[in-house]
């Protein structure tokens, strides 16, 4: 009887969560339609060349099947559809590596989770905890360097967001508190993983969600929509996974499970390697850590680019030899609601099509390794 019991109060947590995750997953990729299609002015980023030869139409086919997938999901559970939503999407971000937002690789992950665990409700929590912890200590762990002091902490928190003086800021203790976010979310991860800190650690990262809603959202800086979706689904997720998990356990051991064994390696050994460079930092929960690349676009002629005048600035760029410049994380947000992935091979492949395309507006690329936006 209890058995029976606990196997249906995981089915039902757990269909949940797949339900939570279906529904934030869609708002995100409504708001980001544009990056889904070629209904937009931002280059393609295929991860192999031969793919710039799939048309157009068939963006739009996958987006929408991934729509109707998504829809489908919170209504029915169907492993199939599953199974069909995880190929449409990896075959779509293929097609573009600027789709591989930190938000959707994570819901790739929980999509295969549920996919490999069918019939082992107990394991899709299990693996479910492995992923929230691994986010949160990499997330950290990457807030552990000066350019998120210097760009997210001061610039964006302290400055733009509390109004606090650039002097004053610059004091060394206001300044290098700053490293205190990064180590709260490494520890509050830690905490995750272990049953007598679980509730105090995820009480913390629901308040450290409410706080980013509150500082990237409408009523703050009104910054990067395509991530207040996200944030809401990760404080559903801690909710009931460590205040209304059943076990009132955070089992980890299920990432060492059959085709279990694949979340652990790509999401508790491949991050590592991002701190060397090895491994893509989005891939790495390397959001809003400061040490992403950025390019800086110089138009010598913007009469001979008309579709991208709208994302040139005048005035005051002292990188530009012409007329403007663009900054390519600017122009991806505006556009389609998401910054370009940001990546020094993808910011190639899209400097050799704006070269191409725009050749006589005569452009220029500058690409910066550190010291970028976050």
């Amino acid at each position: 009887m209890g058995s029976a019991n606990t196997h249906f109060s995981y089915e039902g947590i757990n269909n949940l969560l797949l339900k939570i995750t279906c529904l934030f997953w869609l708002a995100a990729k409504l708001i980001s339609w544009r990056i889904w299609t070629t209904y937009r002015i931002l280059p393609t980023a295929p991860i192999f060349q031969w793919l710039d030869r799939v048309p157009p139409l068939a963006h739009t086919l996958l987006f929408g099947l991934s729509i109707f997938l998504l829809c489908w999901q919170l209504f029915n559970k169907n492993r199939g559809a599953l199974l069909c939503l995880l190929a449409t999407e990896i075959f779509s971000c293929l097609l573009d590596q600027n789709r591989w937002q930190p938000w959707e690789y994570q819901c790739l992950f929980i999509v295969f989770i549920f996919i490999s665990n069918n019939k082992r409700p107990a394991l899709i929590m299990s693996c479910f905890v492995f992923v929230l912890a691994s986010t949160y200590i990499y997330s950290g762990l990457h807030k552990l360097n000066y350019d998120f002091l210097q760009i997210t902490w001061r610039q964006m928190i302290l400055h733009s967001f509390f109004k606090v003086p650039f002097y004053v800021s610059a004091h060394r203790l206001i300044y290098f508190s700053g490293y205190l976010l990064g180590l709260a979310e490494l520890l509050a991860g830690v905490g995750l993983l272990f049953h007598k800190t679980k509730k105090a650690a995820s009480a913390a990262l629901i308040l450290m969600h409410l706080f980013i809603l509150i500082l990237i959202g409408p009523g703050g800086l009104n910054y990067n929509a395509v991530v207040w979706p996200w944030n809401i689904a990760m404080i559903f997720y801690l909710y009931f996974l460590f205040f209304k998990n059943i076990e009132g356990k955070a089992i980890f051991t299920g990432v060492f499970h059959g085709w279990n064994k694949l979340i652990f390696i790509f999401w508790g050994m491949l991050p590592a390697l991002s701190f060397a460079g090895a491994w893509d930092s989005y891939l790495s929960s390397g959001l809003y850590s400061g040490k992403s690349p950025k390019m800086i676009i110089s138009v010598r002629d913007t009469s001979k680019c008309l579709p991208l005048q709208p994302f040139c600035k005048t005035g005051g760029a002292k990188l530009s030899y012409g007329q403007a410049t663009i900054n390519l994380k600017d122009w991806s947000i505006t556009e389609t609601n998401v910054v370009a992935y940001p990546e020094v091979r993808v910011y190639k492949i899209m400097q050799q099509k704006l070269e191409k395309q725009y050749a006589e507006a005569g452009l220029k690329c500058t690409i910066f390794i550190r010291g970028a936006q976050p």
